[in-house]
């Protein structure tokens, strides 16, 4: 891992400095388009134009432009670029807001937490490049818990679990508490998601493939709307993208994520039958590749929510028949065929 520089600990005091660039943040999603315009700054080497941002306690432990300037450069020759933004929030309120993302660098074989501090008036207050926190499971009251939905598998075929399981090492989900047991489900074929070159959405096996309601409910939450990402670019800002969560009715919910834009048939309030199509499978939100992202959750709110574990019923895993199964990494899994009427 390669040693952080200078500019990893400098947290100055907000306070205000009279400059023409600096603005008052508003908002939460005003914090993130600044943080994220700072992010920019530093990838161009624009250290003049931070320089002119900064509030005066900022200036003083960089001693001047010029010392700035060279701790800048000397970090991005050591780290490289910004490339990819993985996850990103804004906290505060008026009297100063703090950015953070966890972010590759062309150049650093790890994730790093790139955290930027603005003052009340809009100032750069802070700015630091760090190792990010160790990951670990986020704690649950449900391990123990038994699905009370009958679910079956929410798509046709053979699917293979790309993450799915309750370790970080099987499940990269696992440290976020509303995706806890959430499973990213692809179709592999000849041992890989995609044909040619992969650059195109279509290239993808599981590209607009239905995605199905794995039992009955109500949709309670709904977003459309969100563009598929071209291979190789993010959404961090709408991480679902399109998607949709259905109410069970027994304190149980499904949420669907990166659908296809405009293939989604139900708005909030309609009732929806199993098996009902619910949209096809798309690459919208924060999605490196076209995939089923699905979670069971204690409640509504696609973020505020408990994760349960899902236990599907009647179907295949590794060709093997299961009654009742949770979905774990590396597993290739079917619904099972259906029992011939007698």
């Amino acid at each position: 891992m390669p040693r952080i520089l200078g500019l990893a600990l400098l947290f100055a005091l907000f306070a205000p400095t009279r400059t023409a660039l600096a603005q008052p943040i508003a908002d939460s999603s005003a914090a993130l388009d600044r943080g994220r315009e700072v992010g920019r700054w530093l990838n161009a080497g624009e250290t003049g134009r931070m320089w002119s941002v900064m509030t005066p306690e900022m200036r003083a432990a960089m001693k001047d432009s010029a010392s700035f300037a060279s701790t800048t450069a000397g970090m991005l020759l050591q780290l490289g670029t910004i490339d990819s933004t993985l996850t990103e929030s804004a906290t505060g309120a008026s009297d100063g807001w703090s950015y953070r993302a966890l972010v590759r660098f062309s150049k650093s074989p790890e994730p790093l937490r790139f955290m930027v501090a603005f003052s009340g008036e809009g100032h750069i207050a802070g700015m630091g490049v760090r190792p990010p926190e160790k990951r670990r499971e986020a704690p649950s009251a449900h391990l123990d818990y038994q699905t009370r939905t009958t679910l079956r598998l929410p798509f046709e075929g053979q699917w293979f679990v790309f993450w799915g399981g309750r370790t970080l090492e099987q499940n990269h989900h696992a440290s976020i508490r509303a995706q806890r047991f959430a499973v990213d489900a692809v179709i592999r074929r000849d041992g890989r998601t995609h044909q040619r070159d992969g650059k195109a959405l279509t290239d993808y096996h599981c590209y607009g493939a239905p995605i199905l309601a794995p039992a009955s409910g109500t949709v309670v939450w709904v977003a459309d709307g969100h563009p598929d990402q071209p291979i190789g670019s993010t959404d961090a800002a709408n991480p679902i993208g399109n998607g949709l969560v259905l109410d069970h009715g027994n304190g149980e919910f499904s949420l669907f994520a990166h659908l296809q834009p405009g293939t989604q048939k139900y708005k909030r309030g309609d009732r929806v039958a199993d098996d009902a199509r619910l949209g096809l499978c798309g690459n919208s939100g924060n999605t490196s590749e076209p995939h089923l992202h699905y979670q069971l959750q204690s409640g509504p709110d696609p973020v505020d929510s408990d994760g349960l574990p899902a236990f599907f019923t009647e179907l295949l895993v590794d060709g093997a028949a299961s009654a009742r199964s949770e979905l774990l990494r590396g597993q290739q899994v079917q619904r099972a065929p259906k029992a011939p009427k007698r």
